[in-house]
């Protein structure tokens, strides 16, 4: 693995490279230059009264070309140094040829990637071009080259600002989705971590409740103990049955500080599957019509039921929410060492993010990795929505990070 690394940081430097402004500003100046050298040279689009080309005059039109591969990097500089070379030439009264096409795109590129302050800087550059054209007169330069390199200057004025103003907009735009992002990153981290304070407070529940059952078992076993050592030893059996189902629960609570929260219990104790009516009758009256069907056959753990609760709880409540007009089934069922939960709707479907979104489908997949179960989530081809989860009935409760990922059932 460690001989990989320098190659992958190879490959992204090279990447990195391929996709960089630089080269394309560098490949541009070198075409650019070659064909006005090779322009010049020929002595094309002169007049007999220009000087004949020689090292200097080759010297200044790559002067006024070459700087364009720092037209983004270095925008005001390159229109100076294409400047001079262009006004060299025409001081010398050498051919000027496709010479001034250096100043043009580094106008263009001053306007479109430097500052307000450097676009205002290569204006005045550009007018002082202008009045030194018109001094120096050069003999190659018609009314017509005139106009068209003032409207070309005029347009390079208008695409860069335009250019400009869609890159900033860009950027603003770019930088607004990834405070987003950080936002939404923020709100799930926070929703994570107060739903594993939930279920720590829950699992407190839990264990107070099965502290409770063990001290009274333990005062049954020691008043008959001398009178009646069978019964006592039966109290002792449940305390140790008691003891082992809590210690499994305990390995998941560490250290939090409970405050109080009602709504973990009902009248008659922690919330578990005997609620599951209680629930659906609460939806029924709110308008949602539930359909309950819990086929369980021997004991499940508190915890486990308690997590059942919760994640019926929930779906239920992403389907008032979202599902419209809907009708909902409850499915629960033990399938050798699992618990199955089902709940289907036949509403108006939708992403998971739609249906799921915020503490909700974090809570439920933290609850069902809590047991090392499986949380399915999504859309029906037929329409509605379902949510599946299987929970290991004799699992032991560890800390593990669900995935953040719905699958579509």
């Amino acid at each position: 693995m460690a001989g990989t690394a320098p190659s992958r940081s190879r490959l992204t430097r090279l990447l990195r490279l391929a996709r960089s402004t630089t080269v394309f500003d560098a490949v541009l100046a070198l075409g650019c230059t070659l064909i006005a050298v090779t322009v010049h040279r020929s002595h094309l689009d002169g007049v007999d009264a220009n000087r004949t080309s020689d090292l200097v005059s080759t010297a200044l039109t790559v002067i006024a070309v070459a700087p364009l591969a720092s037209r983004r990097s270095r925008p005001l500089a390159a229109l100076a140094a294409c400047s001079i070379g262009l006004l060299g030439l025409m001081a010398g009264e050498y051919v000027v040829a496709v010479a001034p096409v250096g100043v043009l795109i580094a106008f263009y590129s001053v306007t479109a990637w430097g500052t307000v302050r450097a676009a205002r800087h290569g204006l005045v550059v550009v007018a002082a071009v202008v009045v030194a054209t018109a001094l120096l007169r050069p003999v190659d330069l018609s009314l017509e080259g005139v106009a068209v390199n003032g409207a070309l200057l005029v347009v390079g004025l208008v695409l860069g600002t335009g250019v400009k103003e869609r890159r900033l907009l860009h950027e603003a735009q770019v930088a607004a989705a990834l405070r987003d992002l950080d936002l939404e990153r923020e709100r799930a981290d926070r929703a994570s971590l107060e739903e594993r304070l939930r279920i720590s407070r829950e699992l407190h529940d839990v264990l107070g409740h099965a502290m409770s059952v063990m001290v009274v078992q333990a005062g049954v076993a020691q008043h008959l103990l001398s009178a009646r050592p069978d019964e006592a030893a039966a109290a002792l059996a449940r305390i140790a049955d008691t003891g082992r189902s809590s210690m499994h629960e305990l390995r998941r609570l560490l250290s939090v500080i409970r405050e109080g929260d009602p709504s973990t219990h009902s009248a008659h104790g922690l919330v578990g599957l005997d609620d599951l009516p209680a629930l659906a009758s609460g939806m029924a009256a709110a308008g949602l019509p539930v359909a309950l069907d819990c086929s369980i056959d021997g004991d499940v753990p508190a915890g486990i039921e308690l997590a059942a609760y919760r994640i019926i709880q929930e779906a239920l409540t992403n389907t008032l929410r979202h599902a419209g007009s809907a009708t909902v089934s409850v499915t629960l069922q033990r399938r050798g060492d699992d618990l199955l939960i089902d709940i289907v709707d036949d509403g108006r479907g939708g992403a998971p993010s739609v249906r799921g979104s915020g503490r909700g489908l974090a809570g439920m997949r933290e609850r069902v990795a809590v047991y090392g179960g499986e949380l399915t989530t999504g859309p029906r081809r037929l329409g509605g929505y379902r949510v599946h989860a299987r929970i290991p009935l004799n699992a032991q409760p560890h800390d593990a990070v669900p995935s953040q990922n719905a699958v579509p059932a």
